[in-house]
């Protein structure tokens, strides 16, 4: 079944989509004095992956090892007998009486797939994919809307529908939301400096209120949903990635990302997943069951562009104590992308910007790359792993992405050869250099028109006419830093 996906908004859901960003009808701060009840007994059923506590029962999960990419959402059918599992690129994984009614696993998405939503009871059967740039994906159930063609100022991390099944909200990391169909707009966090990213939402069973989740813990109620607790202020092992409420409304229970609970209301804490997931797996989803229980499901910390959060902070943090260049700010852009295609090249593995859990574990116990020269400030440039070096007596400084010479011929005759030996920068132009092979922004040359110089194109093999690219965002660092002055040796090399 093909998916429905639109970009264009109504006129009314327009003038909510503008308001998102208002601060309104916030009917409970954080409270980090209200009663929390964490599990720390209570294993549950299941494999690691998905486990079941209470009146829900295990039914299934996709061995670990044999995903392309990890499970990011979870969803249960209205029963409870059933519930779906959706990985980062849509593929769907069905157990129970869930039915499969369709995926975007086979499609180019945008933006990764970032949750799943099902309605309550039928007409509706089917089930919503949210995409981080709040595109929408719907299988078996109408679509109301989306955000897939807006500018939005923070990715979205969840969504949560209505009763009825005809309308969805959707929060974005920012806690900005976006309320389609018949699902009104109560008030959102947009705006507000929030302590901690939102992580995830919730509604209630009138279809009037919903609460929004930091990763913190902090908890922020609208509408008809009472502020009943919050995990915020207490030491967290691990960052809160998801919430679900109570049939009653009266309740919710909160998810780490180490499987620890916290309820609050008339929410029971019927079990809880630390130690107990699979290795290397964190917790990415909780489903509530019809009873007094639910599901957590797991997936590998893999991380991609499109991806937010303490994670991809705590990656930006580690790669650039590595002198890995890049910017940190908890979102996975195309800076962070140069990032982690640098560190590839550097250790061996494939060059393709994504990192999944074992290339996580290799990045924990990297060192620094170790430069081939030991005397004063240096320059390499390998062109084997394609990555620019630079060096202090010895000591990697920086390192960053690069793409030099593709190798094939071009004009009359030339070959787009970077050339190899030792060189010394002589002279550089502050400022865009148009020549007859294309830009060169605040090119720094080492020999003839061969230069160091941005490019907003840097993939992660050869592709220059024999320059030597950098984002625009790297050169302007090195010019502000002074990182390579004019008279600093560079070597070429294979």
């Amino acid at each position: 079944m093909s998916p429905l996906r639109y970009s264009r908004l109504s006129a009314r859901r327009a003038t909510l989509a503008a308001a998102v960003f208002l601060v309104a009808a916030l009917t409970a701060a954080v409270a980090t004095s209200a009663p929390a009840a964490a599990a720390g007994t209570g294993a549950g059923t299941g494999d690691g992956t998905v486990l079941a506590f209470g009146s829900a029962g295990f039914l299934g999960a996709p061995a670990i090892d044999s995903l392309r990419l990890p499970v990011v959402g979870m969803a249960a059918t209205a029963t409870g007998n059933g519930y779906w599992l959706v990985a980062s690129d849509g593929g769907i994984f069905n157990y129970g009486d869930a039915t499969f009614l369709g995926s975007t696993g086979a499609l180019t998405l945008r933006r990764p797939i970032v949750g799943i939503a099902a309605p309550a009871p039928p007409p509706q059967a089917g089930y919503w994919l949210v995409a981080a740039d709040g595109g929408i994906f719907a299988f078996g159930v109408p679509f109301f809307g989306s955000t897939g063609g807006l500018a939005l100022r923070q990715p979205v991390v969840g969504m949560a529908p209505t009763p009825t099944g005809n309308g969805y909200w959707m929060v974005a990391r920012d806690g900005g939301v976006f309320a389609f169909g018949d699902a009104p707009f109560l008030g959102s966090m947009g705006g507000t400096t929030l302590n901690q990213p939102v992580v995830g939402m919730a509604a209630t069973p009138s279809g009037r209120g919903y609460w929004l989740v930091a990763a913190d813990g902090g908890l922020f109620s609208f509408g008809d949903a009472r502020f009943l607790g919050s995990a915020a202020g207490q030491s967290l092992a691990r960052p809160v990635t998801s919430m679900t409420s109570t049939v009653s409304g009266d309740g919710y229970i909160l998810a780490a990302g180490d499987g620890a609970t916290f309820a609050f209301g008339d929410a029971v804490v019927a079990g809880s997943g630390t130690g107990s997931l699979a290795p290397g797996t964190s917790v990415v989803a909780i489903a509530g069951h019809p009873g007094d229980g639910y599901w957590l499901a797991a997936g590998r910390p893999t991380l991609m562009l499109g991806a937010v959060g303490p994670g991809v902070e705590n990656l930006q943090k580690r790669l650039l104590a590595l002198g890995y260049w890049g910017v940190v700010d908890g979102r996975y852009g195309t800076l962070t992308t140069q990032q982690v295609y640098a560190f590839q090249k550097a250790n061996g593995l494939p060059r393709d910007g994504v990192l999944d859990g074992a290339e996580l574990g290799v990045l924990e116990r990297a060192a620094r790359v170790v430069p081939r020269l030991n005397s004063g400030r240096q320059v390499e440039v390998d062109k084997t792993r394609q990555i620019i070096i630079v060096s202090v007596d010895g000591q990697t400084e920086w390192v960053f992405n690069t793409s030099t010479g593709n190798g094939k011929p071009y004009g009359n005759g030339a070959v787009a050869i970077t050339p190899e030996g030792h060189f010394t920068f002589s002279r550089q132009i502050d400022g865009l250099r148009i020549s007859a092979l294309g830009e060169l922004f605040r090119p720094k040359y080492f020999i003839g028109g061969y230069a160091i110089h941005g490019s907003p194109s840097v993939p992660a093999f050869p592709a220059s006419h024999g320059c030597i690219r950098v984002t625009n965002a790297a050169i302007n660092f090195i010019w502000a830093n002074n990182v390579i002055p004019l008279g600093t040796p560079v070597w070429v090399y294979s």
